[in-house]
């Protein structure tokens, strides 16, 4: 192979390597500029806590920071700065401090009942047994005395 037939290979390798190159980075360029980039700051999630007083018996929040009460008021919740009539809570008697993460105590109130009891529905629970046992007895007594033949 003559000098001049080496030469013109490798030329049209040279040309056809910048060709390919220049196509490959054309393709991955999207406007910014490549090279080392410090990592950004780790987001840090601030959580609130929120401090409420918790009735249970009357499904009653009150925020003691806001001054709010925050109450059950049919299939959804109310809040105000007094607790509307009919609401005979004592404040020094039979509410129980918690912590929430939510500015707005009622959407944890699932929670909230899991951990602190629903006493007006474990109430209910009491009477609908004590009821079923009242009338087994009665069905008891009078099957044995022979009144229901």
């Amino acid at each position: 192979m003559s000098k001049s037939t080496l030469i013109k290979c490798m030329m049209a390798a040279a040309i056809v390597c910048a060709a390919g190159a220049n196509v490959a980075s054309a393709h991955d360029y999207d406007g910014r500029a490549y090279g080392w980039h410090p990592a950004p700051p780790p987001v840090r999630h601030v959580v609130r806590n929120y401090n409420y007083v918790y009735y249970p018996s009357h499904q009653v929040y009150y925020a003691p920071a806001e001054r709010n009460w925050y109450w059950a008021n049919g299939g959804s919740w109310s809040v105000g700065s007094s607790l509307p009539y009919g609401f005979n809570v004592d404040m020094r008697v039979g509410g129980v401090p918690i912590v929430l993460s939510s500015p707005r105590p009622y959407v944890e109130h699932v929670y909230v009942e899991q951990r602190y009891g629903r006493p007006w529905r474990d109430s209910h629970r009491w009477q609908d047994d004590r009821y079923y046992r009242h009338e087994w007895h009665d069905d008891r007594r009078d099957y044995h005395h022979g009144w229901s033949r």
